[in-house]
């Protein structure tokens, strides 16, 4: 038995009730939903629906304001023990348990905020929390593997990664070289209750290194350690006063960190490139089982219709040359609604072949991008990798509830096919056209549904053909952009400006190589902060067979 949403409410504010706990639902707009009469109680408030937060708790500290924002972008957390007066003019110890909730489409939707009295050495054991937020020093708690369990927000100040995308990150990922294995045998001397201090360099996001006094600390569940960093030094670039042989082995140094990057980053390539192969078969043999069947449904939904529309014709004509049925028959098209049945099945016959001709267009978009192994050349059509880039993606850019759909603005002039490796160009689109959503993404977190609604975010999509036997293909957004120094960065191999877990760096890298020494392109990025960012493409519509052949 189906019941309203308000009854469900009423239902569940009884339930919480019964339980005796101060709970408050909110919705994304911190307007209140629901609460439990302990809650009200417990506040000495007397809400109504659709008040916001700050209205009813106006001494809810800044703290806890941040951390209703963290929960409202999906992050379950809780505000710090404060000293609080409350409406009646009690003061005492509250601490609240923040989760966010979500919808029955899986949305986000709000948050619940459970609030507890605690006592005061409560309290002090729970503000150290405090401390770990703000110190200026690095805090982290990791494994014996040295796995980042937890970091401060000094890791974001000091190294520029946010905090949530280090955890379950190896820490040694971000070490110098050279010192890894000091770092790794100090660590195993480590013993309970006995610190151990030690120095090393960490990379900033930007590639420099810094240096950093470490005490660390193991823990009594011999499983983890607590390690605290202080700042020292960035590593030095250069020494006016070195000597010819000294600077000689720098040199010879530098030469060979160099030739280890380079290693480093054509494993990486390999890897990735060997994952997109295996991606392309995994995907093509999807489409290939879906398409069968899926033509099946096709092709006899065709007949299917066309032998509906005859059956529905022939009763037509019963209807008018048989004007006076039996009664038996009157009572059975009564019952069955013979109206509405003949003005809804053809409707319906046409909805299910827009979905299966929905679903043609899907299965042909993953067999188009699935060719990411190929070894030759072929001739291509430049607008179907486009346009099935865009299917694929089509999820990230339909509406949501916190903004509307992205608007996609295609301008194709007519090109002829381009001798290209298909899968590859596809990867590029993708490549491009996923940052430019991020992109997108990011910017519109920080506005309201109307705001975006007022200025859409939008996806440029524009193809030329050139007099010199080029093609040129344009991806523009009008996200935020990005800087100078960011832009001349942006396709060198490792460089991302997204967070420690989101990106590898390689992405654009990798579409650089593919366009510059695969295709004898060029491929160059245009940016204006405030205004958005656009990837420019241009390939020879054709190439010399020797050329293919260095390909």
């Amino acid at each position: 038995m189906e019941h309203s949403n308000d009854f469900n409410l009423t239902l569940l504010h009884q339930v919480l009730d019964q339980s005796g706990t101060a709970i408050a639902l909110f919705n994304r707009d911190l307007k209140s939903i629901l609460w439990t009469q302990p809650w009200q109680d417990l506040w000495a408030v007397d809400p109504y629906a659709g008040q916001l937060y700050s209205e009813l708790i106006p001494q809810a500290p800044p703290s806890w304001q941040a951390a209703y924002r963290r929960c409202l972008d999906g992050v379950p957390g809780s505000c710090p023990p404060h000293w609080l007066k409350l409406a009646n003019g009690d003061r005492c110890w509250l601490h609240e348990k923040l989760s966010p909730w979500r919808d029955e489409r899986g949305d986000l939707a709000g948050i619940i905020v459970q609030t507890e009295v605690l006592k005061t050495a409560e309290a002090i054991a729970l503000s150290w929390t405090t401390v770990f937020e703000h110190s200026p020093d690095l805090h982290c708690l990791i494994d014996q593997e040295g796995i980042l369990k937890q970091v401060n927000p000094a890791w974001q100040e000091q190294l520029g990664y946010s905090p949530p995308d280090l955890q379950h990150v190896c820490s040694f990922n971000y070490l110098h070289p050279d010192d890894l294995d000091a770092t790794r045998t100090a660590l195993t001397q480590l013993t309970a209750n006995t610190p151990l201090r030690l120095e090393n360099r960490y990379r900033h996001q930007d590639g420099s290194y810094h240096w950093y006094q470490w005490t660390l600390v193991a823990l009594e569940d011999h499983e983890h350690l607590y390690a605290i960093g202080r700042l020292l030094a960035s590593l030095p670039t250069s020494d006016e006063s070195t000597d010819p042989e000294q600077a000689q082995v720098q040199q010879l140094s530098q030469s060979l960190s160099d030739t280890l990057d380079e290693l480093r980053q054509t494993q990486l390539q390999l890897v990735q490139t060997e994952k997109m192969s295996s991606l392309g078969q995994l995907v093509a043999g999807i489409a290939h089982e879906i398409n069968n069947p899926v033509n099946f449904i096709y092709g006899n939904l065709v007949h299917a219709k066309e032998y509906t529309e005859d059956i529905l014709g022939l009763l037509e004509l019963y209807q008018q040359h048989y004007s006076d049925p039996n009664p038996e028959i009157t009572e059975e098209a009564e019952s069955i609604d013979i109206e509405f049945l003949l003005d809804d099945l053809p409707q319906l016959l046409s909805s299910m072949m827009v979905g299966a001709n929905r679903v043609k267009e899907i299965v042909s978009s993953l067999r188009n991008f699935s060719r990411l192994d190929e070894v030759e050349m072929r001739l291509s059509n430049l607008h179907e990798g486009l346009d099935s880039t865009l299917v694929i993606l089509q999820n990230r850019i339909k509406a949501k509830p916190n903004r509307p759909e992205i608007v996609i603005d295609k301008s194709y002039q007519d090109l002829p096919k381009v001798e290209c490796f298909t899968g590859q160009m596809n990867q590029v689109f993708m490549n491009i056209v996923s940052n430019a959503i991020d992109a997108l993404d990011e910017r519109d977190k920080d506005r309201s549904y109307q705001e975006v609604e007022a200025q859409p975010s939008s996806l440029t999509l524009t193809t030329v053909c050139n007099p010199d036997n080029t093609v040129t293909i344009r991806i523009a957004d009008n996200a935020a952009g990005v800087s100078e120094s960011v832009r001349q960065q942006i396709f060198k191999p490792f460089f991302t400006t997204k967070p420690v877990g989101k990106g590898t760096g390689l992405g654009l890298s990798i579409s650089y190589q593919i366009i510059v020494e695969k295709h004898k392109g060029t491929l160059e990025c245009q940016s204006t902060l405030g205004e958005g960012t656009e990837f420019i493409i241009t390939i020879p519509i054709s190439h010399s067979s020797s050329d293919s052949q260095d390909s």
